[in-house]
């Protein structure tokens, strides 16, 4: 499969891609090494391979790959959604306008955050928050260090965690825990609640 591998010389002074290849359907895999840290396309960017940035990148319209997307930085597509074929980690935040879609796991360094919803084959880890306007399915875990909140449900084949509070505008499903500080909004159908902050409560009243 055929690499295109794109560098400082593919980009203008305002960090578009200004290369002479289309990226917005590339028969193969995409590198991107900017040395400048992030990088921005003006249309979508597409890879029937994995797509692999150095630094962060943002795309105007969709960010969709056959294999794997991975960045060093943020990854960002607030005009359209995020699909991986394979696994989505990024170095920062993960920013979606219209959903984020993996069949493996998708991991983030920073918040993840989409106006649609979030769907992944393995875990869902944040270390930020996750928001999601639609709703959140995972076929392994979900843990995020900050809150966890749904337009939707949120539906765990293993395990829910927050690290703060969850806040879900329709059912919650976990094949094991739903850990969280406090269930702000929403209703655990399936799995077993428990509230740290309740727990908490209970150690100090009896110290």
């Amino acid at each position: 499969m055929e690499t295109l591998r794109l560098t400082i010389k593919d980009f203008d002074t305002d960090g578009y891609y200004n290369g002479p290849v289309d990226v917005t359907d590339f028969d193969g895999n995409i590198e991107i090494d900017t040395s400048a840290g992030w990088c921005r396309f003006k249309s979508s960017l597409k890879a029937s391979g994995y797509i692999n940035s150095v630094g962060a990148f943002y795309a105007d319209g969709d960010i969709v790959s056959g294999g794997y997307i991975k960045s060093g930085g943020y990854i960002s597509s607030i005009g359209g959604y995020i699909d991986s074929a394979g696994y989505i980690k990024s170095g920062g935040f993960l920013v979606s306008g219209r959903g984020i879609y993996s069949v493996g796991y998708i991991k983030s360094v920073g918040y993840i955050s989409t106006g649609g919803d979030i769907k992944s084959g393995g875990d869902i880890v944040s270390a930020g928050y996750i928001d999601s306007h639609g709703y959140i399915k995972s076929g392994g875990g979900i843990n995020s260090h900050g809150c966890i909140k749904s337009h939707g449900g949120i539906d765990s084949g293993r395990y829910i965690k927050s690290g703060s509070y969850i806040k879900s505008h329709g059912y919650i499903k976990s094949a094991g825990l739903v850990t969280c500080k406090q269930m702000q909004i929403g209703e655990v159908v399936s799995g077993e609640l428990v509230e740290t902050r309740v727990l908490d409560q209970a150690c100090y009243t009896t110290d």
